[in-house]
C-alpha cells in the first residue's frame, strides 16, 4: 500500500535517542467525591448527584480511561457537569454517526480497490475509535470483539468484518441473548469458526463440524469449569467441575448444521443448494453482511442433547427451533453471568477484580436478563472502579494493551489527517497495520492471532511474583523485552515523523501531530513535563519519574542560532515530554 519508504527504516536517530532516555520509565511500568447532595443541571434538567461527580481531574481521568478510547477535555468537563451515571446514559443514547461498513466501502472505493480488505477495516476502526462521539458504545464494542473474536487474518473480506464490528456496536447495550444469536449467525463468525455451510451427519462417516459448538461454550458463554457468582471455579472435593463434555459438543454441533449464506428473496426461485453453497447464480453483496439462513435440507434431524437440554428428533428439520433451544440454554446457564461479567470488568477496569465486584455485577446481569447496558453501568459505577482503596492499588488496575495507549494519544494530542480532511461520504484515517512488536504495537485491532484473542483472560507471567500471588495479567501475554522497546521507539517515531500510511496527495504520512500548544513551556522543563502529565493522565508524575523526565529534557539542546534548527529543538523537547509520559507507569498502567 505504500509508495514511499517506511518510517521505521529511515531518519530514526533522534527517535532512538528519545527511546533510550525513556526506556527506564517504561521498564518500571511493566513490573472522590463522596457527598450525597443532588442538584438539577439547568440546561439538561438532569438530576446530578454529588457522589457521581469526580472530585478531581485524576478521578475523572480514571473513569474516562475505563469508558473511552482516551480522556479529552470536553469529556472531562461533561462528567464534571452531569456526573458519571448521567454520562453513561447519555452516551448510550447518542446515535451512531457512521457505520464501519460505510467507512470500509468508502475507503476501498477511494483507494481504487475492486473490493474491501482487512486494511480497510483498520482504517475504519481507528477512525471510529478516535472520532466517534459515542465513545462508550465503541469502547464496549471493542471489549466484545476481544471476547467474541473474529480475526481478519482469516476473514479478509473487509465488508464482512466491518459488518461484524457494526453488529457488536449495535448490540453493545442489548441483551446478551440477542448478542449471542447475532454472533452465531453472522457470516464473518460462520467463516471464522467454520459453521457456515456445516452439514448434518450422513450415516456414512460425515459428522457435523464441532468447532463453533466448542468455542461458543468455552469462550462465548459458560467457560470450562463451573463457577461461583464471584467468577471463581466451584470446587467439589477440592477439584474443579467441567461444564461440558464431548457429548455436549456433539449434541450442540448438530444444532449448528444447516446454516449458510443468506438466501436473498430475489433469489427465491433458485434451488436451495445454490444459495447454501453461494454458487455464481446466487451471489449477492448482502450475503457478506446479512445473518445466515437456516437450510432445513442440511440441518440434522437427530435428537440433540447438550447441557441438560434434550431437543427431540425432528420429523421436519427446524434449524431455527434447534438454535433457539441452544442459545436459550447458554444465555441462562448459571455460569454465563459470572463468566461474561468478569471478562467485561477485565477489559474495562481491572485484571483482578475482587470476588465482591464480580458477584455484584453478576447479580445485575441476572436481574436485568443479561442487559449489557445495565451490566456496563454496574461495572463502571461500582465502588471498586470509582474509588479503589489505597491499600489495594498494588493489585488493582490493568496493563493497558498497546492499541488503547495509541488511541489515548490520538484523542489527547492535536493532529491532522490529510485523508480524513479530504472528507467524502465516510471520511477515514489512512491508518496502518501495527502488528510488528519490534517497531510498532504488536497488535492491530480485529487481527488477533487466534480465537483466544491477543491474550487470554487468565494469563499470568510464569515464575513471576504475580503468579505467586495468584494474580493474572492478560495483556502481559503480548509483552516482552522486544515489545517494550518497540513501543517506546514507535511513539518516538510517530511524534517525529507522523503515523499511518503514506498519503500521496499530502506527500507525508497521513497523521501529523500539532504540538505548538506546548511551545511556550519548552524553556521550563519542570513546567513542561507537569503540563504534559496533567494533559495525558490527569495528574503530575511521581517524584522519581518526574525527576528523570525533567533531567532528560533539560539535557536536550535549545540554543541553536539558526531559526529552523531552533524550531526543531523546541519541538523535540515537547516530543520528549510526551514520550516520557507515554512510557511512564501512570500511562501504561490503568489505575
Amino acid at each position: 500500500m505504500r509508495s514511499a519508504p517506511s518510517p521505521r527504516s529511515c531518519h530514526r536517530s533522534s527517535a532512538w535517542r528519545w527511546s533510550a532516555l525513556a526506556l527506564a520509565l517504561l521498564l518500571t511500568a511493566c513490573g472522590g467525591g463522596g457527598g450525597s447532595s443532588t442538584s438539577i443541571d439547568p440546561d439538561t434538567g438532569l438530576t446530578v448527584s454529588a457522589s457521581m461527580v469526580p472530585s478531581n481531574d485524576a478521578e475523572g481521568y480514571r473513569f474516562l480511561t475505563q469508558a473511552t478510547f482516551g480522556p479529552t477535555a470536553s469529556d472531562l468537563a461533561r462528567i464534571k457537569r452531569i456526573g458519571y451515571d448521567n454520562w453513561i446514559d447519555e452516551q448510550f443514547k447518542l446515535p451512531i454517526q457512521s457505520s464501519h461498513l460505510s467507512t470500509v466501502e468508502f475507503s476501498a472505493a477511494t483507494l481504487g480497490q475492486s473490493q474491501a480488505y482487512a486494511h480497510n477495516v483498520t482504517h475504519s476502526w481507528w477512525t471510529h475509535a478516535v472520532r466517534e462521539p459515542g465513545q462508550l458504545r465503541q469502547r464496549v464494542a471493542f471489549a466484545l470483539s476481544e471476547i467474541f473474536v473474529v480475526s481478519t487474518l482469516t476473514v479478509d473480506d473487509g465488508r464482512s468484518a466491518a459488518s461484524y464490528l457494526d453488529m457488536l456496536t449495535v448490540h453493545a447495550d442489548a441483551n446478551y441473548r440477542d448478542l449471542l444469536e447475532a454472533v452465531a449467525l453472522h457470516p464473518a463468525m460462520g467463516q471464522y469458526l467454520s459453521h457456515l455451510g456445516n452439514r448434518k451427519e450422513d450415516g456414512t462417516g460425515r459428522v457435523p463440524d464441532e468447532n463453533f459448538a466448542r468455542e461458543v461454550m468455552q469462550l462465548f458463554s459458560i467457560g470450562l469449569h463451573d463457577l461461583e457468582d464471584s467468577g471463581r471455579p466451584r470446587l467439589v472435593n477440592g477439584q474443579t467441575v467441567e461444564t461440558y463434555n464431548a457429548n455436549d459438543i456433539k449434541g450442540l454441533a448438530r444444532v449448528f448444521t444447516g446454516f449458510s449464506w443468506h438466501w436473498p428473496s430475489a433469489k427465491s426461485a433458485l434451488e436451495w443448494w445454490q444459495c447454501f453453497w453461494r454458487t455464481l447464480e446466487c451471489r449477492d453483496p448482502s450475503q457478506d453482511v446479512r445473518s445466515m439462513t437456516g437450510y432445513g435440507q442440511a440441518h440434522s434431524t437427530s435428537a440433540k442433547q447438550f447441557l441438560g437440554v434434550d431437543v427431540a428428533a425432528q420429523e421436519t428439520a427446524d434449524p431455527k427451533a434447534s438454535l433457539k433451544a441452544a442459545l436459550d440454554r447458554l444465555a441462562t446457564h448459571p455460569n454465563t453471568a459470572p463468566f461474561i461479567s468478569r471478562q467485561l470488568i477485565q477489559r474495562l477496569v481491572t485484571s483482578n477484580p475482587s470476588d465482591t465486584y464480580v458477584a455484584d455485577v453478576t447479580r445485575v446481569f441476572r436481574a436485568h436478563n443479561g442487559n449489557l447496558r445495565a451490566v456496563v453501568k454496574a461495572i463502571l459505577l461500582h465502588e471498586e472502579a470509582r474509588r479503589p482503596p489505597a491499600v489495594s492499588l498494588s493489585t488493582y488496575g490493568k496493563l493497558r494493551e498497546p492499541v488503547l495507549r495509541l488511541s489515548h494519544l490520538l484523542r489527547a494530542l492535536p493532529h491532522t489527517s490529510a485523508r480524513f480532511t479530504a472528507g467524502g461520504a465516510a471520511p477515514f484515517y489512512l491508518a496502518d497495520d501495527t502488528s510488528d512488536p519490534g517497531t510498532q504495537l504488536g497488535q492491530t485491532p480485529l487481527r488477533a492471532p487466534s480465537v483466544f484473542n491477543f491474550f487470554r483472560p487468565g494469563y499470568t507471567a510464569p515464575q513471576s511474583a504475580m503468579a505467586a500471588q495468584g494474580m493474572v495479567a492478560p495483556e502481559m501475554q503480548i509483552t516482552s523485552e522486544t515489545s517494550v522497546l518497540g513501543y517506546a521507539n514507535f511513539v518516538a517515531t510517530i511524534l517525529e515523523r507522523g503515523w499511518g500510511q503514506w498519503n500521496v496527495n499530502s506527500g507525508n504520512w497521513d497523521i501529523q501531530f500539532d504540538l505548538s500548544g506546548w511551545d511556550t513551556l519548552v524553556g521550563d522543563p519542570p513546567a513542561l513535563i507537569d503540563a504534559m502529565a496533567r494533559h495525558l493522565v490527569g495528574h503530575t508524575l511521581p517524584d522519581d519519574e518526574r525527576n528523570l523526565a525533567v533531567s532528560a529534557i533539560t539535557a536536550m539542546p535549545i540554543s541553536a542560532t539558526d531559526a529552523t534548527v531552533l524550531a526543531k529543538q523546541r519541538r523535540q523537547r515537547v516530543q520528549a515530554a510526551i514520550l516520557m509520559v507515554a512510557v511512564s507507569p501512570a500511562f501504561v498502567i490503568q489505575q
